[in-house]
């Protein structure tokens, strides 16, 4: 993974599971994440960030978090993407925000014109 993200070409957007990762269920340790985000800083990556799992893979919300969590402290480049269908039992429906992080108000402003 390491290896993608290092070739992919500078300012990729590049899609990460923030935890229980579906299909595989494959986590990040906390160490993995730390690589993770050097390689996307390094790169300038545009990280979106997809959380539809949160307290399923250690039942703990904070601890699902914490790839998030780390990159929010380091990178203002996230989007995140979170879908409530399956941690609020609403299967039928398709319930979840998007979020964008962005560096200041006038990025704010793009960002609000371009998602209405």
């Amino acid at each position: 993974m390491l290896e993608d993200l290092d070739k992919a070409a500078n300012e990729s957007i590049v899609m990460l599971h923030v935890c229980a990762h579906n299909p595989t269920g494959c986590d990040p340790s906390k160490d993995d994440w730390s690589k993770i985000l050097e390689v996307v800083k390094r790169k300038g990556h545009l990280c979106l960030f997809d959380s539809a799992y949160q307290g399923f893979a250690s039942g703990d919300l904070e601890e699902d978090a914490y790839s998030l969590r780390l990159f929010s402290q380091h990178t203002d480049r996230i989007i995140l993407s979170q879908s409530f269908a399956k941690n609020f039992g609403l299967y039928g429906e398709r319930v979840g925000c998007v979020s964008v992080v962005c560096t200041d108000e006038e990025e704010q402003k793009k960002v609000t014109s371009r998602v209405k």
